[in-house]
This record gives C-alpha cells, sequence and structure tokens, in this order.
C-alpha cells in the first residue's frame, strides 16, 4: 500500500548517502528539528550526540551504531542522539579521524618503547596502504585502536558542551516561537491588539 510505484535502486541509494536529493542544507534542517523534538533532557541528549561524535573515532566502521547505543545506555544519555552523533564520521571526514587517530596510537606506543606501529610513507596511496593492511595488520590496527578511543575519549567533553549549547538554544527559540505564536492566537480570539 505504501510503496513506490518504481522502486529506487541500490545505485540511487547510494548517491542519496553521500549527497541527498533534497539538498544538505535541509537535511541539516530536518535532522535539528528531529533532535530538538526528541523528549529528554538537554543533558541527555547532548550526550548522547557527543558519544556519537566520540564512537566516530573508532576504527570499527561497521560497529559504531551498536557502540554509540551501547555507551549511551551505560552512561544513560539518548540513544537516539548518539546514532546521530555518528554522523561525526562520514566519507568526507573519516580521513582525517583515522590519520588522526593512528598517528596518536603510534605515538603512544613509541612514548613507552613498544614498536608496534607500522611506519607509513610520506606519499600514501590505496595500493600501499592494502599491501601495508595485508602483510602487517595489527602493526596498523593496534594504534589506530588504542589512538581512535583515546581521541574519541578526549573529543567527548568538548562536543558534549558544544552540542548542550546548541540544543538549549534551540529549545529555547522553539519555546520563543511557541509562546509568540500562542500569544498571537489569543489575540486573535480575544480581539485585542497590542
Amino acid at each position: 500500500m505504501f510503496k513506490r510505484r518504481t522502486p529506487r535502486s541500490r545505485l540511487w541509494h547510494l548517491k542519496e548517502l553521500f549527497w541527498p536529493s533534497m539538498g544538505w542544507v535541509r537535511t541539516f534542517k530536518y535532522v535539528r528539528y528531529r533532535i530538538l523534538r526528541l523528549s529528554d533532557t538537554t543533558h541527555k541528549i547532548a550526550g548522547g550526540l557527543a558519544v556519537g561524535a566520540a564512537i566516530s573515532y573508532s576504527p570499527l566502521v561497521g560497529t559504531h551504531f551498536v557502540q554509540a547505543a551501547i555507551f549511551s545506555y551505560i552512561f544513560r544519555f539518548n540513544i537516539l542522539a548518539s546514532l546521530v552523533g555518528t554522523a561525526v564520521g562520514n566519507p568526507w571526514t573519516f580521513p582525517f579521524i583515522w590519520w588522526s587517530g593512528y598517528e596518536l596510537g603510534a605515538y603512544i606506543f613509541s612514548i613507552f618503547g613498544w614498536q608496534n606501529g607500522a611506519k607509513l610513507p610520506d606519499e600514501m596511496t590505496l595500493g600501499i596502504l592494502w599491501e601495508i593492511v595485508k602483510t602487517q595488520p595489527m602493526q596498523i590496527f593496534l594504534p589506530w585502536m588504542l589512538g581512535g578511543y583515546l581521541a574519541g575519549f578526549v573529543l567527548w567533553f568538548p562536543a558534549y558542551f558544544i552540542y548542550y549549547a546548541l540544543v538549549r538554544g534551540g529549545r529555547a527559540a522553539r519555546r520563543q516561537v511557541r509562546r509568540h505564536n500562542l500569544h498571537k492566537a489569543a489575540q486573535e480570539v480575544t480581539g485585542q491588539k497590542e
């Protein structure tokens, strides 16, 4: 009954993932609208968003939603907000996130004298990276995992305060609009002028 007359292809869905047909501005406005309408405290929503942003630093890409939901459940934050927060990790930000996580992890390994990190070449191509991953996967993965989780933990604190201010401001603006509309409707019903 609610199906499309002509089903959309997988290629269309893939395109929508990278470039939504409604545009990025409208997509962000819609997500903001949905976040502000969540029926939870500002603290829990901001905490959930920050957990999602922090989990984006994890190298376990297929598990970001699951990890965000688990950590939000453990710390009593909003689970839906944490799922939205994982959007910090996206195809445009992942290269920087992964590079910073790996470099931080390799630096920490070198501080303790563990030479576990693979030396990455100055000029990296996908072929070179694939060869390193095939020949020495743990030399890449262990520093990346350590650095990713540590960077995510450090990122959580500023992300929480930024999201808290944004959610609080958005909710205050929404209350102001509702109050104005209610006042306007009351004026029309009673026939009073300002």
